[in-house]
């Protein structure tokens, strides 16, 4: 159950980081083929990955997320500080680089150690 659960959270969490610079990026384009990418690799995820024990790489990708998300509030807090500005969105765009990153090694250990 808490390895679902686990599954699901991180799921959610990856989506949720690729769908949140749209407020932040003011290119679209870079919007839309972020997003795309992001919900093509969570269905991957939720097809493949999930299991039934708990393994590290699960720990690792659940804790990578929260700090990913961590850094966009206050990313976010800093946008609506200063406004627009191109470290934060070439910041934001590499936060979600990272995350797409380590979403695809919790779908590759999570279907080789299945």
């Amino acid at each position: 159950m808490l390895v679902w659960l686990l599954h699901i959270l991180i799921c959610f969490m990856v989506l949720g980081i690729t769908l949140f610079p749209a407020q932040i990026v003011k290119s679209n384009n870079t919007i839309g083929k972020s997003g795309l990418l992001g919900v093509i690799l969570v269905g991957t995820g939720v097809y493949i990955g999930g299991g039934e024990t708990l393994h590290a790489y699960l720990y690792i990708t659940f804790i990578l997320q929260l700090i990913i998300i961590g850094l966009f509030f206050l990313l976010y807090r800093l946008f609506k500080k200063v406004g627009y500005s191109k470290l934060i969105n070439i910041f934001s765009i590499c936060l979600v680089i990272i995350s797409h990153l380590t979403y695809v090694y919790y779908i590759i250990a999570s279907f080789v150690y299945y």
